[in-house]
């Protein structure tokens, strides 16, 4: 169902950038704002937006403890960031973005359980998620459009989960599972600048995927045990003020 509101919104949004674009074109005559913007060589900004925390999740096959976990998922949950941009331009049609950034979300981890009565049920943990994120992307810039120029990203990035030093408070055993506090993830994506009088406007689709298994493995932990391997899957929408 997430996956359709998903869908759903970013259909939406295409909609409305495609109306923002038809009545720029309409506007032809309209003289550019900002002309001379993308002759600067750097400039400076802020981002914030929307994020949906998902996975790419394996289970190990066959399950190492069917008489306690039968099987389980990863919930998608929604969060938000903030972040600074700093944008150099290497080339007519390429600029290069470094955006230190704090992502905050959430993993819920679903299981399908036997409890001691032996009835199934779902049980379901929680693990916070606070990304400081140092991301660097290309951009990939169109040739402008009067006031509208879309573009790709194409990039990666460091991520450090500052949550894990709230868990450091909590004794390991204590824990259902653990995940590594360190990421390195690859992003891709697609955005849409819009000149306006006294700045640039932009919205940006793109998605982030680890590189790296996130898991820990504890043998002696069904909820840990289960897992072969997790990676973190971000999807953003960002709005960008530069």
């Amino acid at each position: 169902m997430r996956e359709i509101e998903k869908i759903s919104f970013c259909f939406v949004l295409v909609l409305v950038i495609i109306n923002l674009n038809i009545t720029e074109l309409r506007a032809q005559a309209k003289p550019k704002n900002l002309p001379n913007y993308d002759l600067k060589v750097l400039h400076f900004g802020f981002t914030l937006g929307y994020n949906q925390f998902t996975s790419m999740l394996k289970v190990k096959d066959p399950i190492p403890d069917p008489e306690k976990v039968l099987g389980m998922n990863i919930e998608s949950q929604h969060g938000f960031q903030v972040g600074v941009i700093s944008d150099f331009k290497a080339f007519e049609y390429l600029r290069l973005r470094l955006l230190p950034t704090i992502t905050f979300g959430d993993r819920k981890f679903n299981y399908s359980v036997i409890d001691s009565r032996g009835i199934n049920k779902i049980e379901s943990t929680n693990i916070e998620a606070i990304y400081l994120e140092a991301p660097l992307e290309f951009k990939i810039q169109s040739k402008r459009w009067n006031n509208f120029r879309p573009y790709i990203i194409v990039g990666g990035k460091f991520a450090y989960d500052l949550a894990s030093l709230k868990k450091k408070k909590i004794s390991q055993e204590d824990q259902l599972l653990r995940v590594d506090n360190i990421d390195w993830m690859y992003t891709t994506g697609v955005g849409f600048d819009f000149y306006l009088e006294y700045f640039k406007f932009g919205i940006e689709l793109k998605s982030s995927f680890s590189f790296n298994n996130m898991i820990i493995p504890e043998a002696h932990k069904p909820y840990s045990n289960i897992i072969d391997k997790y990676r973190t899957q971000i999807f953003y929408i960002n709005f960008t003020f530069e």
